[in-house]
């Protein structure tokens, strides 16, 4: 069960960090805001705190 756990943590952590450092780039370069990008982060953001809800209640 917690190999389950630490799959979907490394998994919103990528989701994170390839979503959410697409939206920097293009923010900090354009000035754009990109639904998609913002979307994907916090789906990320969303996964990691219900998985680390998740490993708490379970322990």
């Amino acid at each position: 069960m917690m190999k389950i756990n630490t799959y979907l943590i490394q998994l919103a952590v990528t989701i994170i960090v390839i979503f959410g450092g697409t939206f920097n780039i293009r923010f900090f370069r354009t000035g754009e805001l990109l639904l998609d990008q913002i979307i994907g982060a916090s789906v990320g953001i969303v996964l990691l705190i219900a998985t680390l809800i998740w490993r708490k209640i379970n322990k």
